[in-house]
């Protein structure tokens, strides 16, 4: 056994906390301005200036998700969560830019709104008014309208129950179209006419199904819905000023049976499609009266975020891929060309609360070279293939080449998904010299709705068999495999570590059994405990009390002090049945508590000790005597490339 490697944790974590989180975009054709948040700063680009990145940066991180606003060229709006409900703030920019092209600004609290649920409506172009949806605790929605610039907030009226989104349907502001929520908790569609004062229902498939309203055309009269009267998310087509009735697009032949709607071109007749497949995302344009969906444009593998809108004949998005991190993109219609937007170097600017400067840097000059991108694969399942992302380990040597160890990730969910975007946990695992397996184990979105529902009545049994089988298929390589979950996956990565000997297990905001999660979840958990509870039922499911006895491995457990959706108690309770394990220490547990994080890290400095944390407890794992990879490689292993896709870099 030879020494233990030498791990510059510090620096590593520096380096990954470092980058760009780029999320919550808003893109304004009126204005020609791409906008996202990047932790606490609001950051800009004008299409008139793209040499030139405006910033504002808040005392404190923005949380996710906060919708962001462009109103006007000195004018942004803000919605932002609290820990009781939402605050609204208008931004005022500078108009003039300083020498070093940033901008300051003044931030404005309109509303500090108390309330379980709030619903933003689209504004309407060239209106610096927006109507805000505020479900009251008595399930009423009441209506308001927010008018940015002066600061205030006014009544427009109230609606008899909780609304889930909605779209204008006119140009004028006198037809808002609202996901009306019934008794059941699932919507149906309805029309609020303002000028005449009536409320009519517009869409309902079934008194049980859940109908949204997406998208309307108020030039030519079309709509977008979705039902899950199906079993998916169908989308539909309807021309109601026209004629009854709703067409609804056949299921894709491929991952998901339906595209998320993400705009209507303004020809008349294409819908763009954001479509999940596997790990990866794609657009496609759908033709409204034909039905038909073409196949994938041609994207890099990646991710495709939210929004999308049309520029011309440009379609404007948010893009990453799993060596380049979240950034404006575009793909033309007329060429056929996908580019990402440039990206100027970022200086600092003025904080709006008076804080001194947060300098940032942002480059046009791709990824480090120590980034690494990550091939598509499939590893079979009793549910069917599992889509997968394999990343390998940094060209070179890392500290841990050679050790013989893999990394196998889990998401949390689990009605989720690992997409194409980048991680930085993975590559934190590649500069440490580990491969990693980021599986889409059954129960995971992307594949369709039967793999999806595999996992229902069959939770803590065909998740843990599948990923076991990739265990196995690791060990037969020579490998030692660390398993690494978040949520629901913590639960399974260490559910697994009780059949299947790993060398280590890295869990965050992890729960002991679906008994004990049933009583101390949050109502959303519950509910979905409810979906899952035949598979693993409370009083008799797996429960890692006394499963986690036969966990051999090293454990590192992290949970959010603040977490209201998995107390941390859990982890808690778990750390301290571990540690009484026969013949194991409280040297091989480890328990970090992040003070006042919730269920997701936020902020610099916590992910910079997160990433420390990892690193330093994957350093101390004992090198695999014998690491070299002697027996013939399993089916799905690492050293081949199982039903798998190179991804191109276009």
């Amino acid at each position: 056994m030879s020494d233990q490697p030498r791990i510059d944790a510090d620096a590593l974590a520096g380096e990954l906390a470092a980058l760009p989180d780029r999320r919550d975009f808003a893109f304004s054709v009126e204005v020609g301005r791409v906008a996202w948040i990047d932790e606490a700063a609001v950051e800009w680009i004008d299409d008139d200036a793209p040499d030139r990145l405006g910033r504002v940066v808040f005392p404190e991180p923005l949380p996710a998700p906060t919708q962001l606003e462009i109103v006007a060229p000195d004018l942004m709006g803000l919605c932002r969560p609290t820990a009781a409900g939402l605050e609204v703030v208008a931004l005022d920019l500078d108009p003039d830019r300083s020498s070093d092209g940033t901008t300051s600004g003044t931030a404005r609290t309109v509303a500090d709104l108390a309330t379980p649920q709030t619903v933003l409506f689209p504004r309407l172009p060239g209106d610096e008014t927006q109507l805000l949806g505020v479900v009251g605790f008595d399930d009423i929605t009441t209506v308001w309208r927010i008018a940015w610039r002066e600061g205030t907030l006014t009544e427009a009226g109230q609606l008899p129950a909780p609304v889930n989104g909605g779209v204008w349907l006119d140009e004028t502001g006198d037809r808002l179209a609202v996901n009306l929520e019934g008794e059941s908790g699932r919507a149906s569609v309805y029309i609020v006419d303002f000028g005449a004062q009536t409320f009519s229902r517009l869409f309902e498939a079934s008194p049980d199904s859940e109908d949204r309203i997406v998208l309307a055309d108020p030039a030519t009269g079309r709509v977008v819905v979705t039902t899950d009267a199906f079993g998916y998310p169908a989308v539909g087509v309807a021309e109601p000023t026209v004629a009854p009735g709703v067409r609804f697009m056949p299921a894709l032949p491929e991952g998901d049976e339906a595209g998320e709607p993400a705009v209507l071109i303004p020809d008349g007749r294409t819908l763009v499609l954001r479509h999940d497949n596997g790990v990866a995302s794609h657009l496609r344009l759908a033709d409204t009266h034909s039905l038909e969906v073409a196949g994938p444009i041609p994207l890099p593998v990646g991710e495709v975020g939210a929004p999308v809108v049309v520029d011309g004949y440009r379609l404007r998005f948010p893009f990453s891929a799993p060596d380049e991190p979240c950034r404006p993109a575009s793909f033309d219609v007329a060429t056929g060309v996908f580019a990402f937007d440039p990206l100027p170097l970022a200086a600092s600017a003025a904080d709006v609360r008076g804080t001194p400067p947060v300098p940032r840097a942002l480059t046009d000059h791709g990824p480090p070279q120590a980034f690494v991108t990550a091939r598509v694969a499939s590893f079979p399942s009793g549910a069917g293939p599992m889509p997968a992302l394999v990343y390998p380990s940094v060209p070179g040597d890392g500290p841990l080449s050679g050790s013989g160890l893999a990394v196998v990730a889990l998401h949390g969910g689990p009605i989720a998904r690992y997409g194409a975007d980048l991680v930085p946990e993975f590559q934190l695992f590649a500069r440490l010299g580990l491969p990693t397996v980021a599986l889409n184990y059954p129960g995971s979105t992307g594949s369709g709705h039967e793999y999806t529902r595999s996992l229902f009545g069959r939770a803590g049994s065909i998740d843990v068999e599948a990923v076991a089988s990739v265990v196995d298929g690791l060990t037969d390589e020579g490998r030692r495999v660390i398993l690494y979950g978040e949520s629901y996956g913590a639960f399974l990565a260490l559910s697994v570590a009780a059949v299947r000997d790993c060398a280590g297990v890295i869990a965050f905001a992890p729960f002991a059994s679906f008994e004990s999660l049933s009583v101390s979840g949050s109502p959303e958990v519950r509910d979905l405990l409810n979906l899952l509870d035949e598979g693993n039922h409370l009083g008799f499911g797996r429960n890692l009390l006394t499963a986690c006895r036969t966990i051999r491995g090293k454990v590192l457990i992290s949970h959010g002090t603040a977490d209201m959706r998995i107390p941390a108690a859990e982890s808690r309770a778990l750390a301290q049945a571990l540690r009484a394990r026969v013949g194991a220490g409280e040297h091989d547990v480890q328990f970090v508590e992040m003070d006042g994080q919730g269920h997701d890290l936020s902020g610099r400095p916590v992910l910079q000790r997160w990433y420390r944390e990892v690193a330093t407890f994957v350093g101390s794992l004992p090198e695999f005597e014998n690491a070299c990879p002697t027996s013939t490689p399993a089916a799905g292993a690492l050293s081949r490339r199982p039903r798998e896709d190179q991804p191109e870099r276009r």
